[in-house]
């Protein structure tokens, strides 16, 4: 993976020190929550008649209905023990999330980048002075951003080309990641553009992040388990 998009999910600090991605530490949490006998401590693991399988936005339990059904009860009362939201239709105690770097408000029914992405994006160095490394993880967080803010990338579009065309030269050996990036002026423009559109969303009436509202038969998002949980009965 480049090293931009490396970069653009961020991480977290577990307290021991040791560093994850995000969406290792999404499994990590599903799992402590579904009860896997790998994770937890084994007073409250998954009993063995039933099996547990779990991915970053879903929980399969496995085994007689009787035995799911009842684990089933069990994992969700773990869930909103820590205000975690589990299915489309439940409610919970947490109104909003964030989640790679993207917050959800169940209450505005709205999505937003978070505040700790905006302050990167804002600490980033300036286009015409960075290196090409520093100017592909600009254009990573650009990228990302577009999709929450549906900016049209077509409007962009020197930009990102200009962009390409210098990490093209890296891997054909021309440059380093430490050369500057020497973008055209114009591609320049349209990138601190971009910097300037993701640095206004922090600006509204209450202060909070510019939201996008999806649709009302849109699924919650839960804040740890994603959007759904489905519990897939299968008799022995």
């Amino acid at each position: 993976m480049p090293r931009g998009g490396r970069h653009a999910g961020g991480a977290d600090t577990a307290p021991n020190g040791h560093k994850a991605s995000q969406e290792i530490l999404q499994m990590v949490i599903t799992s402590t929550i579904a009860g896997v006998t790998t994770v937890v401590h084994r007073l409250w693991a998954a009993p063995p008649m039933v099996r547990i399988d779990v991915w970053i936005d879903n929980i399969r339990i496995a085994g007689s209905k009787s035995d799911v059904t009842l684990w089933e009860a069990q994992v969700l009362r773990n869930a909103d023990g820590r205000h975690a939201t589990i299915g489309e239709e439940r409610e919970s105690g947490a109104t909003q999330c964030t989640f790679l770097w993207v917050q959800f408000d169940h209450t505005h029914r709205a999505v937003s980048l978070s505040e700790k992405f905006v302050l990167s994006v804002c600490a980033m160095p300036a286009l015409n002075s960075s290196t090409i490394a520093e100017m592909e993880v600009m254009a990573s967080r650009f990228l990302y951003a577009a999709a929450i803010l549906c900016t049209r990338l077509c409007d962009y579009h020197f930009f990102i080309n200009a962009v390409r065309r210098r990490l093209s030269a890296i891997h054909r050996g021309i440059v380093l990641e430490t050369s500057p990036a020497n973008l055209p002026p114009a591609a320049v423009g349209l990138g601190e553009r971009s910097r300037h559109t993701i640095e206004v969303t922090t600006v509204s009436e209450s202060s909070s992040p510019q939201k996008r509202h999806w649709p009302p038969h849109h699924g919650r998002i839960a804040p740890w388990l994603g959007s759904s949980f489905y519990s897939r009965l299968r008799r022995r």
